[in-house]
Formats: C-alpha cells, sequence, structure tokens
C-alpha cells in the first residue's frame, strides 16, 4: 500500500520541558505531538473524548490569556462523549495533558488511560451542526482518508483543525483535517481511517462541527502529550543580545508495509511571517534513530546533528534517504528545530509547517 499524507506523523521528544536550564532532546516519544493552533476569538475550552467510556480520564490544559499571561487552570475530569466547558478563557493554547502524559511542565493530572479520542477546543466553533455529502472515503491507493464537507464549508477550514461529528452515521468521531487541497472541492483529508468509533464512514446523514485545539488520538500511538513548540521561548531586551532557541522532534512514517524513498524535509512556511530578523531553520539527525540531547535549549546541539539549513529549503534525509515502513524509534527521523531571536523581537502568535515528501508506490 502507498505511502499516504496521513501516514507521515511528527512526534515529539523525550525531553520537552519548554523551559531554560535543562535537557531537550533524546529519542522519539510516541506519546507526544507538537501543534500550533490558536483559538479565535478568545474563549474558553471544551474537552470531550470519542468514547463514552471515558469519565475518569483527565486533562490539564497551558495556555496564554487574552493579556498574554500563562494560565494552567486545575485539570478536568472527561464525561465521555458529553464536552465538559472549562473556565479559563485563553487565547491560544500551549501545551496540555490527558491521563499519563507530561511535557512543558505539565505532568499527569492522574485519572484513568482514555479509551477513545481525546480533544481540548475552542468553545466557539468553526462550523457547527453542518451536514456532511456523501463522498467521504478510507485510504486508497495514493489518497489518504477523506471527509466531504457541506458544500462552501471548504474555505473556512484549514489544517490542524478537528472534525467532531456529532450526529448521525459516525457520531462522535474525531479526526484532524491535514489537507484541504488536491482532493476536490470541499473535500478534507483527514489524520487516519473512518474504523473508531462507530466504524462507519460519515455519509450525508453525518452531521459535523469545525473545531481549534488540539487532539489526542489514540492511533496508532496513544498520544497523551501535546506542546507548541517555543512556546515560552522570549527574546532580550532590545539592547541585549540574539538568542536562539532549539527543539527536537521525529518525522516518522506510520505506514506498515511501504517506505518513503528520497525522503526530503522543510519547513515549507511561517504563517503569518515571523518578525523582520527572526528565523527557524532545521538540521536533520546523521542518523535514524537518534537519542542525543543537548544541555539546555539555548545550547546548540553537539552530536548527532547535520548542518542547520535556513528554511524554506528541502533538506535530504540522510543515506539511504528513506523514511522506513513500520513507524519504530529505530526508523524516526530526528529534526532539530532553531528559532533565532534578535534583541527586541517583537511577541508573535503563528504556526510553522513542516513537510515531508518523496516517493512511494
Amino acid at each position: 500500500m502507498s505511502v499516504t499524507a496521513n501516514n507521515i506523523v511528527v512526534y515529539g521528544s523525550t525531553d520537552m520541558p519548554e523551559a531554560d536550564g535543562v535537557t531537550v532532546g533524546g529519542a522519539v516519544d510516541f506519546t507526544k505531538r507538537v501543534a500550533f493552533y490558536d483559538i479565535t476569538p478568545s474563549g474558553t475550552v471544551d474537552a470531550v473524548s470519542s468514547s463514552s467510556s471515558d469519565t475518569a480520564t483527565m486533562m490539564q490544559v497551558m495556555g496564554r490569556d487574552s493579556s498574554g499571561v500563562i494560565q494552567t487552570p486545575a485539570a478536568m475530569t472527561l464525561n465521555g462523549t458529553t464536552p465538559v466547558t472549562g473556565s479559563q478563557t485563553f487565547e491560544r493554547l500551549l501545551a496540555a495533558v490527558i491521563t499519563g502524559g507530561a511535557i512543558a511542565g505539565l505532568t499527569s493530572p492522574g485519572g484513568t488511560a482514555a479509551v477513545g479520542d481525546v480533544a481540548v477546543y475552542a468553545d466557539t466553533a468553526v462550523i457547527s451542526g453542518h451536514t456532511a455529502q456523501a463522498g467521504s472515503s478510507n485510504t486508497s491507493g495514493t489518497t489518504p482518508p477523506l471527509f466531504k464537507l457541506q458544500s462552501g464549508d471548504g474555505a473556512s477550514v484549514s489544517p490542524g483543525m478537528i472534525i467532531r461529528i456529532t450526529g448521525g452515521t459516525g457520531a462522535n468521531t474525531l479526526r484532524m483535517i491535514i489537507a484541504t487541497s488536491g482532493y476536490g472541492t470541499d473535500t478534507v483529508a483527514v489524520s487516519r481511517d473512518w474504523t473508531t468509533p462507530s466504524g462507519s464512514i460519515p455519509d450525508a446523514t453525518s452531521i459535523y462541527s469545525i473545531l481549534q485545539g488540539m487532539l489526542f488520538e489514540v492511533s496508532p500511538n496513544p498520544v497523551t502529550a501535546i506542546t507548541r513548540c517555543f512556546a515560552t521561548a522570549a527574546a532580550d531586551v532590545p539592547s541585549g543580545s540574539q538568542r536562539a532557541f532549539y527543539e527536537k522532534v521525529f518525522v516518522v512514517n506510520n505506514n506498515t508495509t511501504t517506505a518513503l524513498t528520497g525522503a526530503q524535509i522543510e519547513i515549507a512556511s511561517e504563517t503569518p511571517a515571523l518578525p523582520a530578523g527572526a528565523l527557524l531553520d532545521l538540521s536533520l539527525c546523521t542518523a535514524l534513530g537518534d537519542t542525543s540531547t543537548t544541555s539546555n535549549r539555548q545550547t546548540a546541539p553537539a552530536a548527532g546533528a547535520g548542518p542547520f539549513v535556513t528554511q524554506p529549503s528541502l533538506v535530504n534525509v540522510p543515506a539511504p534517504g528513506n523514511l522506513p515502513a513500520g513507524g519504530t524509534a529505530a526508523d524516526a527521523q530526528g529534526v532539530w528545530l532553531r528559532l533565532t531571536l534578535p534583541a527586541g523581537t517583537a511577541a508573535y502568535k503563528g504556526s510553522a509547517d513542516l513537510r515531508a515528501q518523496g516517493t512511494t508506490i
């Protein structure tokens, strides 16, 4: 089976503290993902599962409020497929964990491990109560799983947004949009096949909402922690010095049978553009399955990393140049990200588009 867009996933590394003075990097950690998703307009967030069994799973969220102050309210307990609304207002999410997870200074909030997919998302939906068209599908050939939105909705959605089916076929299913073009008008690619919780592909009876937030997928690897890279990185005062921050992530091919050959990785864009003088570039680890660390996030990695390349620019995965099939730790391609901030760089709220491309059958 061909490698499709949903097979290529970016995971986190063992040490992602989002703090100064502590170790960064290490081996791939399949329980961690990265995200750059905002909340517009500012508001409270909801938490929900795709499984009615998740009534003792807990979640804790960290984010910035409308004045820019970091807030970490008490953990919420999920109520299965019934959304639970938090009390804190956020304008962006920085990190979140569910039972068993730890990242960015957050530790496991306790509770029972999730059975289903779990989402935390803005209480104000991008789209609410719309009806899908016929035409959704599972992976086929070189085409990833698809969802056919209501006519006209394609113009209102973007990669990273969450689909929650609230009624009809596939009710309670959660999926992330991974692409909004290339598959037909109002048709989006999603993060994995339509196999749970209902086992049914959405159809013209499926009612859905589109949401801004973070999705903790239970498959192919149970994700329990998500962070926004460089969430707490800050420039020096205008009269001070330039600073560079480092973060390590991994690109993994979760296709079980087919390698992505001639693989290349780049940061295709930042949206909006970074402030003047700021740069986000990358270095590919020189061997798959790299476990190297750096002593702190303002020290460049001394081992295991190739040269940093100004972005956007495709960088070849080191020889033999493939992202192997199987999605194992030994086959994960490490990527060091470097954020350079000149003194006095203005605050920035945006996202980066990390892409991989290659050849498949």
